[in-house]
């Protein structure tokens, strides 16, 4: 038995932070420095910890201390569970804390007057015995739809959405219940069947600015979450695709030419380009059409993930540049220890702790997933004139080849380096590759030659009202 009385977690409770704890660190159950993690350790622990005043204890007990010292979790899970303190609780605290459902303290120990590195569960993960159950809303009725955007925030793409009663945001009318995420602190608030968002909380990627106070529904905010990178839009289904995959797709929205930082749409539209047999694309031009051929691409490779951590450049060499100006406080202030690190590798360890700011050194598409392409000779390759990249039967980017078709394909967008997923680049040959490449039976690269530069510039020009956005 315990030194105290203990009050068992709720199985709502239970089931959101095994949930949490699967999706954030690893898989339940697992086995981690030598001590087998389950969802029955975690329980335990939170029991042990919520049962204080602080929802908090010393992480362990001084050897041979009187019994005047307050015991440490480990002789609380000793007594429950019978297993080595010792072992155990390093393990499990490192658990809870990268989960974001515990956080490591000191507390003041006032018999021996010293502080003891302590562990305590933040509020959202504690309860008593008049809680209301946390998780998400029953699935019954229009709440079945919340189901599947709470299961995963649309902000953060981490935490978890709960159903908060009782609380109230300042500024906004009165509600019976607000949504709040469990990682990032995002709040929506019911409208009608829809839901807004009010509050990105610490969340300061400009990206999430356009999110907020807009109101969407519950499948939306789901597409939104699933998403290709963090505020994208996810491809909808196209149940009349054109008659050829090469000029018809499913694709991120995209703007062209120069990107404005972190843009993105809810939802994808669809084009209405004309393909002929051949897979040649009618595009309309003043009051005449133009052709445009398909350019047959060839894969190396598969796709990969997190490029930006490939970066070599160091973090404080980063901060030195106009582009990175505004970072150089919140660095300095919360990451002081990184600045002389590699910057790839600084975001890439931000990245695996679920941390959202290594988002803010990153171009609006950064964060998607390349692969690497060339095109195959042809008569037209080599020429000049006006390339374009189709999906969904709509235009995504247009460009002006003055070189060669060759030279912005092969050297530009077939190939994409972890500098160009920073914010000193625009963005736009991250989104084209990603484009291409994740979803390439159902998009593509179209080409118009002309010498002539007067008219590249015009129907480039042109091409870009175009554009779906």
């Amino acid at each position: 038995m315990s030194d105290s009385p203990f009050l068992p977690i709720p199985p709502g409770m239970f089931a959101l932070v095994t949930e949490t704890v699967s999706r954030r660190v690893s898989r339940l159950p697992f086995l981690r420095n030598g001590v087998n993690v389950t969802g029955e350790l975690i329980g335990v622990t939170m029991e042990c910890l919520n049962v204080e005043f602080k929802k908090a204890l010393p992480l362990t007990t001084p050897k041979d201390a009187p019994d005047y010292i307050a015991k440490g979790l480990d002789h609380r899970l000793e007594q429950r569970l019978q297993v080595s303190g010792k072992t155990v609780v390093p393990v499990i605290a490192e658990v809870l804390c990268s989960a974001g459902i515990a956080e490591q303290i000191e507390l003041l120990d006032k018999q021996i007057h010293r502080p003891r590195k302590a562990i305590q569960l933040l509020p959202a993960y504690t309860w008593h015995i008049a809680s209301p159950a946390p998780g998400n809303l029953p699935p019954s009725g229009d709440d079945a739809l919340d189901l599947a955007w709470m299961k995963i925030c649309p902000v953060c793409r981490t935490g978890i959405l709960n159903k908060v009663i009782g609380k109230q945001l300042f500024g906004i009318p009165h509600t019976d219940y607000i949504i709040e995420c469990t990682h990032c602190g995002a709040k929506f608030i019911p409208v009608g069947t829809q839901y807004r968002l009010v509050s990105i909380a610490t969340i300061k990627d400009p990206l999430w600015k356009k999110h907020l106070d807009k109101t969407y529904s519950p499948d939306t905010w789901a597409d939104i979450a699933r998403g290709p990178n963090p505020g994208g839009s996810r491809l909808p289904k196209v149940t009349k695709p054109a008659a050829s995959p090469t000029a018809t797709g499913q694709g991120p929205a995209l703007r062209t030419a120069s990107v404005p930082s972190h843009s993105a749409a809810p939802a994808l539209k669809t084009g209405a380009l004309t393909q002929l047999k051949d897979g040649t694309v009618a595009v309309p031009f003043g009051e005449k059409i133009l052709y445009f051929k398909p350019v047959k691409l060839n894969f190396f490779g598969n796709v990969k993930e997190d490029l930006f951590a490939r970066s070599d450049k160091l973090v404080q060499d980063l901060l030195k540049k106009p582009a990175y100006a505004h970072l150089r406080d919140p660095v300095n202030a919360k990451y002081p220890q990184y600045l002389p690190m590699k910057a790839g590798l600084f975001l890439g360890q931000l990245k695996e702790r679920h941390d959202p700011f290594y988002r803010q050194f990153l171009n609006g598409y950064g964060d998607e997933r390349y692969g690497t392409f060339k095109a195959e000779d042809s008569n037209e390759i080599g020429r000049t004139g006006v390339l374009i990249a189709v999906a969904n039967r709509g235009i995504y980017a247009a460009f002006n080849c003055p070189d060669s078709f060759w030279a912005v394909t092969n050297d530009s967008l077939g190939r994409i380096t972890a500098e160009d997923c920073y914010l000193e680049h625009d963005g736009l040959n991250c989104r084209i590759n990603a484009l291409i490449c994740v979803y390439r039976k159902e998009s593509g690269l179209y080409i118009y030659a002309t010498g002539n530069n007067e008219e590249r510039v015009q129907i480039t020009e042109a091409l870009k009202k175009q554009t779906m956005a």
